[in-house]
């Protein structure tokens, strides 16, 4: 039985679990998938028991995700150019990196009717997830980009980062400060808002806010948010209310996992399986509270 999972700090909140071993039994292939957690000082030591022969791989989660693009002997094109991974591979002892969240990022807002090129687009952070989104924004050809975060040195450093890469695309890529006049102007000038921060995440004690005000949102606005559960974020709600059109993380979630499991086992993921067994875990969670 071949070993798969998910790392994180904290992870309880996770329904990888749920839906990819959904799809492994589906397809009856002969693996555990479950959710490790993992403090940032034991992180070397468990990537150093992944290469044993019998793991498949794992994702990856926050806090994990710049530092196990480090720890991995191989890095995808996207995770050297991010610095973020979200998917490791383990082949003959040896790991490799990859970032499914971009094309998980994609895949959500193209299967839900919407397209990237010419838009102006204000990301929210400045973490791992947040740079495979940027990518993802550029490889799209976003118009402009602005990164908003609370730390101006990780912002001007992931822009940095990223610049070689954006110096071939018709791009605009900004940063700027976690002010309320900062985040109101931005989204006034924008048509596509996406949160990459835990903010609104169950289980953490920001669960009850949004990044922004629904003062700040309008109808004409599209709003993503990459935080899952609930599906239905403070951020997504107040977007509901002034009639702007939303797109829950639950979406990039799926298609993330799905990228990963075809990584893992060069099979074509059952993703409608995959969606009906995460909304079912999102629904039963929500009925326990």
């Amino acid at each position: 039985m071949k070993q798969v999972g998910v790392i994180g700090y904290p992870i309880k909140h996770s329904i990888s679990p749920v839906f990819q071993q959904a799809a492994f039994d589906a397809l009856g292939i002969e693996a555990i998938y479950k959710a490790y957690e993992v403090p940032p000082e034991d992180l070397r030591s468990f990537f150093f028991n992944l290469r044993n022969g019998n793991w498949l791989g794992v994702n990856v989660t926050i806090p994990h995700k710049s530092a196990a693009a480090k720890l991995a002997d191989e890095r995808s094109q996207e995770v050297s150019f991010t610095g973020a991974a979200n998917t490791i591979i383990s082949m003959n002892g040896r790991l490799k990196a990859h970032n499914t969240d971009i094309s998980g990022f994609i895949l959500a807002l193209e299967e839900n009717g919407f397209q990237i090129k010419s838009k102006r687009a204000v990301v929210l952070g400045s973490g791992g997830t947040t740079r495979a989104v940027v990518y993802a924004l550029a490889i799209c050809e976003a118009q402009s980009i602005a990164v908003i975060g609370r730390s101006q040195d990780k912002v001007h450093s992931l822009i940095s980062e990223l610049k070689p890469f954006f110096e071939h695309k018709q791009v605009t890529v900004t940063g700027h400060s976690w002010e309320k006049d900062s985040i109101r102007r931005q989204i006034q000038n924008s048509d596509i808002l996406i949160n990459t921060t835990p903010i609104g995440m169950k289980g953490t004690d920001q669960e009850h806010l949004s990044p922004v005000s629904k003062e700040d949102l309008s109808s004409d606005l599209i709003v993503f948010d990459v935080v899952y559960n609930p599906i239905m974020t403070p951020l997504l709600t107040y977007a509901k209310d002034v009639g702007a059109s939303t797109i829950s993380g639950i979406e990039m979630l799926i298609y993330q996992g799905a990228e990963s499991f075809r990584l893992w086992t060069g099979q074509e993921p059952p993703v409608d399986i995959m969606r009906k067994a995460a909304i079912k875990a999102m629904e039963e969670k929500s009925r326990d509270v």
